[in-house]
Formats: C-alpha cells, sequence, structure tokens
C-alpha cells in the first residue's frame, strides 16, 4: 500500500497515436493510503487484494468468510470491467486519515474508440467543448461541469444510484456515490475517463469535493518507470 503519494496509471501504450499518449503516465495525488490494482498483472493484483483485504478486515478466524466474499468481489471489479473500457488501474483507499476507513475507489480507463474530429485541435478547451457540445446532442448536458486540471480540464457528471439487494428484501437499497471525469491528454485530442465510486453516498459533497481535488489534481509525467511515496507498515504493495 502506499501513502499520500503520486500513483500513476499508464495511459495509451502500442496503439496510442501521439508521443504523450504513448508515454505519458497519468499521475494522481491520492490522500492517506491506498492500494493499486492492475489488471496487466493478476498475479500481483491478487497480492494486493489479500493484502488490502487482510489489513482492513483483520484476520480473526471468524471473518474468513467475509475476507473470502470481499476479495472475490474485489476481484471482480478488475474481472468484469469491459474489454474496450481498456481499465488502466483501480485504487482502493484503505484510509484518508490514520484509523479512518474511507471505502473509496478510483479508476483509470483509456477507452480507445474515442475520437475527436480533425478540425479540433489540442487545446484542452477545444477537446472539452467539442465533448460537451456532444453529449448536448446525445442529451443529459446538463449533467455536466468543466473543471481545470494542473495540465488540462475535465468534464464532471456525478449523481447516487441505489440497487435493491433482492426482490422482496426489507433492507434498505444499496446506495452509492459515483463521479465520471473525461479529462484531456495534453497535446492529444484524446480523453481518458477517471472514475471515483464509494458506499458513502449520504456525504456526496464532500465526496465530490474529494474527487475534484484528485482529478484537478492529476497529471500527466513523461517519466513511466517510476512512482514516488513510501510504503506504510501495514502492508507491501
Amino acid at each position: 500500500m502506499r501513502s499520500a503519494n503520486d500513483v500513476r496509471a499508464p495511459v495509451g501504450g502500442a496503439t496510442g497515436r501521439s508521443t504523450t499518449r504513448r508515454h505519458a503516465r497519468l499521475t494522481l495525488r491520492l490522500p492517506g493510503t491506498w492500494v493499486q490494482l492492475d489488471p496487466h498483472r493478476p498475479l500481483l493484483t491478487s497480492k494486493r487484494i489479500r493484502s488490502f483485504v487482510d489489513v482492513a478486515m483483520g484476520r480473526a478466524d471468524e471473518l474468513a468468510h467475509a475476507r473470502h466474499e470481499m476479495r472475490k468481489a474485489l476481484g471482480l471489479v478488475i474481472d468484469n470491467a469491459p474489454p474496450d473500457a481498456m481499465l488502466e488501474s483501480t485504487f482502493l483507499c484503505h484510509e484518508i486519515s490514520p484509523g479512518s476507513p474511507t471505502p473509496i475507489a478510483v479508476s483509470v480507463f483509456t477507452p480507445v474508440q474515442i475520437r475527436m474530429s480533425p478540425a479540433v485541435g489540442c487545446a484542452p478547451a477545444a477537446v472539452i467543448e467539442t465533448f460537451l457540445e456532444t453529449m448536448d446532442i446525445l442529451g443529459g448536458a446538463d449533467a455536466w461541469s468543466r473543471i481545470g486540471c494542473v495540465d488540462g480540464e475535465a468534464a464532471r457528471r456525478w449523481h447516487v444510484t441505489e440497487n435493491g439487494i433482492t426482490d422482496g428484501d426489507s433492507d434498505p437499497p444499496l446506495r452509492s456515490f459515483v463521479a465520471d471525469y473525461w479529462r484531456t491528454v495534453p497535446g492529444s485530442k484524446s480523453l481518458v475517463l477517471v472514475t471515483v465510486t464509494s458506499p458513502l453516498a449520504d456525504i456526496p459533497h464532500t465526496l465530490l469535493e474529494l474527487a475534484d481535488a484528485i482529478v484537478g489534481g492529476s497529471r500527466f509525467m513523461s517519466n513511466p518507470r517510476f512512482a514516488t511515496g513510501r510504503a506504510p507498515s501495514e502492508g507491501p504493495q
């Protein structure tokens, strides 16, 4: 796990068309202690999920089944990601401040089907404006807002979802906070998608402020080999 550090998600890869998209990484400044899950490294991801669950739930024998179910659920987050969405990384928050568990997930996607007209320049404002114009044509444009990023812009939409557990269940529905950010890539017409989710739906505006800060403070770095930060004592990276 990592604490209060910059963590990076690769963007592009061999299919990217611009130098920025091929070689840059989106760096997120995440406060607190987080673990990164990489769908391209399944063995390491499995190890990190096990470590994350052990830290979050403890090692008591009576919680063995609950730990198993939580590991299974987190594994499905990676396994069930639509291939076309191109999930690059998911970051799971253990705690924002010591002793305060904070269930938040941040996922970075690089969908290759997102393309802009050649007439659109690479300026972030022009890319986001074109995206919002498209949303206006498709409907629902009023739900999107613009926010500035360190080296670009993003279009953001958020909502609270409610899902019933089973038909006829008397328990209240499960509520979740979801925020989607389509963020520009410097020197490119491309967009990456950053999604922030949390079951803490009773404090949506607090979560929105945190999500805005994470995406607004993100930047693309050209050196993909190293990530800064220290590993806390509660578990391995």
